[in-house]
């Protein structure tokens, strides 16, 4: 169904889509605990946000100033 190799393969995939929901879960509760201004609305109403449609894992970049 997903085409992997192996039994691992299948189980890698599961637990990296996962991850992805969970992040994106945080994110989302992470919004809503702090929405943005309405100014702040504006200016990203103005931007292109095409390039921060990709997988990075921005938990992980940020992880050491998170731990402050």
């Amino acid at each position: 169904m997903v085409g992997a190799a192996s039994t691992s393969a299948v189980i890698d995939l599961a637990l990296e889509r996962l991850l992805q929901a969970e992040r994106l879960h945080r994110d989302i509760d992470a919004y809503r605990s702090q929405p943005p201004t309405p100014g702040e609305e504006t200016l990203a109403a103005l931007a292109d946000t095409s390039g921060l449609a990709d997988d990075t894992d921005w938990e992980l970049l940020y992880a050491e100033t998170q731990q402050r």
